[in-house]
């Protein structure tokens, strides 16, 4: 057992970030993040022998990471993409304090078009633009089609857009 968990941890260290940031979009908080991910670890290690390709480990990591989170949830619940993680969206001027209200208040109305998305959708356009996945890779951790992935993201996309539209009209931009 000794080589699987030196396999583990060497496949697990440069995606631990990434399994983080999914579990914070996916439960909203970070403590439960936290324990959702040693969860899907602790059930990733005993089923390590199942992965065929070492490469598609931060796929399959992942995909352990939501069945772990669906099934520790009720049924009903929707899933919940969104974490105030606008500083990590937009970079903080530090110079001009005015700036970084705004960018705030801009990163905050991000997050609120996303929270405004279906589940599905919200999870879809997580994936693909937040994590940079393919939709191969988003349908494997999703464990739907890549082509339902692609019209989940297609619909989820002209939401944000018309969302965002109305956004940057109240703001006054593009007038």
């Amino acid at each position: 057992m000794g080589r699987d968990h030196a396999r583990f941890e060497r496949l697990v260290r440069p995606v631990l970030g990434t399994l983080y940031r999914f579990a914070v979009r996916l439960t909203r908080d970070p403590v439960t993040a936290e324990d959702l991910v040693q969860q899907s670890l602790l059930r990733g290690l005993a089923r390590l022998s199942q992965l065929q390709d070492d490469g598609a480990f931060e796929v399959w990591q992942c995909r352990v990471l939501y069945t772990t989170f669906l099934n520790s949830r009720p049924r009903r619940d929707e899933v919940q993409l969104d974490e105030g993680t606008e500083g990590q969206v937009i970079p903080l001027d530090r110079a001009r304090p005015d700036r970084q209200a705004e960018r705030r208040q801009l990163g905050q109305r991000l997050s609120d078009a996303m929270d405004g998305l279906p589940a599905d959708q919200r999870e879809a356009v997580w994936l693909i633009d937040g994590q940079g996945f393919s939709f191969a890779e988003a349908a494997g951790v999703l464990g739907v089609p890549p082509g339902t992935v692609a019209s989940r993201v297609a619909r989820g996309r002209l939401t944000l857009r018309g969302t965002l539209a109305a956004v940057a009209a109240d703001e006054g931009v593009g007038r």
